[in-house]
Parts: structure tokens; sequence; C-alpha cells
């Protein structure tokens, strides 16, 4: 569904006019009012930036979409093509950055002449979490029954011709989109960390911690995991049709001197046709550095890789979309293969993964106390609703605008701070995402009989901390991160079947651990640079 408005900026009320038609259309759309304000204000400040930079003349084209249960505004002027810059008095700067703050939520482009933003009002991520776990309910329902109560030659037939078909496309998605995933997500984030580091002491700051949080939680993760051993051991061997694979691919030479050497590819296809995640992170590291190293092409070379990123990340959105649908197959086969003991081994180990995530918050607050000298509950009381929202809406980019006024209103964090560092966390900052990761591959070896050692837990752990750093901020990605560390220690692809019922719940735990790390190290950030009100803090 599309609603389209011309309105000439040559009138003196333009704005109030765009603005008016956004509002109404978006509440004819039904859209929260809460989204509806924020979509207002966000298209405010765009508006002001394509009339600055409009062309003689120019005219505003609005345009508004809803497409499988996302909606979007979508905002065209003819005019020159605007960059955030040093040179740019502090407003604009700070507009500049908070428009872009919403990653792909706002997404500017400029081409043939003409200034275009779109801007993601609404995304169905709530939506999606709903109707996962009813489908969970419902497959474990429809499991019970197959197993016990539907004839034996009725079940086989459903879970032989509709079960497993649907989970076995699922899987084959996922596994389509890993490598270019991984490689152009990667490619752009390197290219932003060079931009980012022009903002100097700040930037080295931020980055500082979250990269300390980032090997803290990683390193909680593993041990945790390890301590607290979740199911059988090769639980799930039963269901592998050829379990010869996984015993060959475990005895592989996983020594450090092996791994380190086989990061680096003999040719540039290789790693993507064999699906060679690592050497494809690479491959992303080397393009990354070097296309701000080439002049006058590192511009056309951003864009290009910025486009390919958003055009796997929508193919990664389109394939989420049926995770429900996976989840039900997945779990109903799990009742039917191995029965209910294989989902309690589940949800053992969904367990210990939220509780290392109450830990890793409690670091934070260690932090507080420590680095900063301030009341680690007064932090924690200050950002409760920040954390509540970041939990139920289940994304960082979405808890943003709530996340950033509380730094400002109750952690009397300057905007200096908060407006780049809260941002750059939302995509770069998975200390929740690093805990999902360490847990479940650790889960799922166990699984399938793999032993874990020293050199392949080494080998992960560099793995899990570019891809928290470029982890796809869509639903989903999760599921494709650990897909490539499953590739790396040999266990199949397919066994991201066995955590797909739980995957929506505890990605709700890793995204209030995702947000609480971004709002401690913003604090720390602006303690250490001046720009922090204690009294505010305090009040």
């Amino acid at each position: 569904m599309k609603d389209t408005i011309i309105i000439k900026t040559s009138e003196e009320d333009y704005l109030e006019k765009a603005l008016k038609y956004i509002k109404d259309t978006l509440i004819k759309r039904k859209v929260s009012k809460a989204n509806a304000i924020r979509a207002e204000l966000l298209s405010e400040e765009t508006i002001i930036l394509l009339a600055k930079n409009a062309a003689p003349d120019a005219v505003l084209r609005i345009k508004i979409t809803s497409f499988l249960g996302d909606v979007s505004v979508e905002l065209k002027m003819k005019g020159q093509e605007f960059e955030p810059a040093a040179d740019e008095d502090e407003e604009e700067a700070v507009r500049s950055i908070l428009l872009r703050a919403y990653g792909e939520k706002f997404k500017y482009t400029h081409k043939n002449g003409e200034n275009r933003v779109r801007i993601v009002v609404v995304k169905a991520e709530q939506t999606a979490v709903r109707n996962t776990v009813v489908a969970m309910v419902l497959g474990l329902v429809v499991g019970l029954l197959l197993k016990d109560v539907i004839p034996a030659a009725v079940g086989d037939g459903l879970c032989t011709y509709l079960l497993r078909p649907i989970k076995t496309m699922f899987m084959s998605a996922i596994k389509i989109v890993i490598a270019p995933v991984v490689f152009f997500s990667l490619v752009t984030c390197i290219s932003q960390f060079k931009n980012l580091a022009e903002l100097g002491r700040l930037a080295a700051k931020v980055m500082g911690f979250y990269t300390f949080t980032t090997i803290i939680a990683t390193a909680l993760g593993f041990t945790f995991s390890l301590l607290f051993k979740a199911g059988e051991w090769g639980f799930a061997l039963e269901t592998v049709q050829d379990t010869t694979v996984v015993a060959e691919t475990s005895d592989a030479d996983f020594s450090l001197i092996s791994a380190l050497v086989n990061i680096v590819p003999s040719n540039f296809v290789k790693p993507f046709v064999e699906a060679d995640t690592l050497q494809v992170m690479f491959l992303a590291l080397l393009v990354g550095v070097a296309v701000g190293m080439i002049g006058e092409y590192s511009t056309i070379l951003k864009d290009i890789f910025e486009a390919c990123n958003s055009l796997f990340l929508t193919i990664t959105t389109m394939i989420a979309k049926a995770i429900p649908f996976a989840v039900f197959c997945s779990i109903a086969l799990m009742i039917v293969d191995m029965g209910g003991a294989s989902l309690v081994s589940v949800l053992t180990a969904a367990l210990v993964q939220v509780g290392t995530i109450f830990v890793m918050i409690c670091v934070y607050g260690v932090l507080v106390l420590v680095i900063g000298h301030l009341n680690p509950f007064k932090f924690f009381g200050n950002i409760k609703e920040g954390m509540v929202t970041s939990l139920t809406l289940s994304s960082s980019s979405a808890a943003m605008p709530t996340n950033l006024r509380i730094c400002k209103e109750k952690l009397g964090i300057s905007p200096k701070v908060c407006n780049f560092s809260i941002p750059l966390g939302a995509t770069v900052n998975m200390d929740g995402t690093c805990i999902f990761l360490t847990s479940f591959v650790i889960f799922l070896a166990r699984a399938y009989g793999v032993e874990v050692t020293a050199p392949m837990i080494m080998s992960m752990t560099l793995s899990i901390i570019l891809l928290s750093f470029s982890a796809p901020g869509v639903p989903g990605s999760a599921l494709i991160c650990i897909g490539v560390l499953l590739g790396q220690i040999g266990v199949p692809v397919e066994a991201i079947g066995l955590i797909l019922p739980v995957n929506p719940l505890v990605d709700m735990f890793d995204t209030m651990n995702n947000t609480t790390g971004d709002m401690a190290g913003t604090l720390l950030v602006a303690k250490s640079e001046k720009l922090f009100d204690i009294d505010i803090y305090n009040s």
C-alpha cells in the first residue's frame, strides 16, 4: 500500500503541510501514537536538511508505504549531496549524526541530483516474536499428537512430506546468505570505523570500552556454557542420517598455527564457494581497510558495498519472515524424533544463556562503580525504562530514542557524547549476541558429539568478536552468525533447528544486555571527558 504527495517548498507552510500529511497518513495506517510522533520528529529534521541543500524551486515528494508489516516514509528532493562534516556547526552536526543513528531504519542516498531518504517507522519485530511463540506452542502440541495419538503411518507421512521439507528449505535459505551477509556487513562496518576514527579521542574511548566488554562477554559465555553442561553428550545424533560426517569433521586439524594459516585464502572466490566464513571475514577486513585508501574511488565503492549490504540484509529479513514456520516444524520434529528430553535440554541451555546475561549486567555495574566511582544501583534505577523497552522491542535500534532520552535526562550525559556513543553501540556493541553465540555453539557441539578444544575456542573467539562488530541489525541475524561458528567446528548448520524454538525469547534478553552495555559505556566515557552532570545523575 502506498500514499504519495508532492509539496512545493516555495510555500511558506510547506513544512507544516508535510508533517501533517505524514502524521495523518500514519494514523490512518494504524501506527501507534508513539511511533507516529517519533516518525514526525525524525521527518522534520530530515526535511530541514533536505531543504537546506535543495536546488532552487525544488519540490518535496513524500511516499508512505506498507509491506509485510513494515511501514516507511520516503522523502525526495532535488539538491546537492550532504554529509556530516567537521566544518558544520555543532547543531547541524548533531542533527546529521542523530539521523544516521537509526542505522538501517534511516537510509540516505544521492542519485541523479536528488537527495533521497527512507525512514522505517514500524518494523514487525514484536509481531514476529508473538508469532514465533505461538508457533512454538503449536509445534509442541502437534509433536505430542504425532508421537502419541496420531497413527504412525499418518505421522510419518506428515513428517516426511510436510515438516521436514519446510525445515530443510529454511536451513538452505539460511546457508545462501551467510557468506554475503558476513562479507558486506563487515566491509561496510570497517569503512564506518575509518570515518569514526576521525572524531579522535572520543571514538577511541568508546570503541575501547565496547571492545573490552565484548571480550568479557565472550569469556563469560564460554565459561558458563562449559561449566553448566546442558543436555546429554551427542543426544542430537539420533536424528542425523550420516553421523560419520560430524565425526570426521571433528577430527580435523584445529591447531592454532593451522587456524591462522587457513585464514588467508589462496584466491578471492574460493571462500564464497566453499562457505569458509573465517576466510570471508579476512577478505572483508582487507577490502574494508582498502576502500578508504584509494582516493576518489573510495566514495563510489563505499556506496556499492552499502547497497549490497542493504540488499542482503533485506533478503535476510525476508527469510526471517519464515522463522515461525521453521520453529513450528523444528519443535514438532524434535518431539517426534527425540522426545521431551531434547526440549528440556534446549530449555536448560537457554536458562544458562539468560543466567550469563544477568552476570554480564552485574559486570556493567561493577565497571560503573570501579571506573566511574558512581553508585551502580542508581545507574540501574535510572536506566530501568530503557532496559524494559529493549526487552520488549528486541531491537537496539528501536530502543535507541528511549535510551538517548534516558542518557540526557536521567544520566546527565552531554548530547555530544550520547548522540555518538548510543548509535555506534547499537551497531557494534553486541555483548548479548556474544553470549548467545558462545553459549549455544558449545551446546550444539555437545549435542552433536563434537569435542571443543582450546585451539577451537581461540579461533571461535576471534570470529565472535568480528561477528559482534558486524552483526546485521535485522531479525534472524544471530542465527546466521551462529551458522558461521558451527561451520568452523564441524557441526552441521542444520543444528540451528534445535535452538529455533527458544531464539526469539533469548533474543529479548540479548537486546537488553546490548543496550545496557551501550549506556554504561556512554556514561563512563562522558565522565572521563567531563561531559557529565552528577546532579542530574543523582537527582
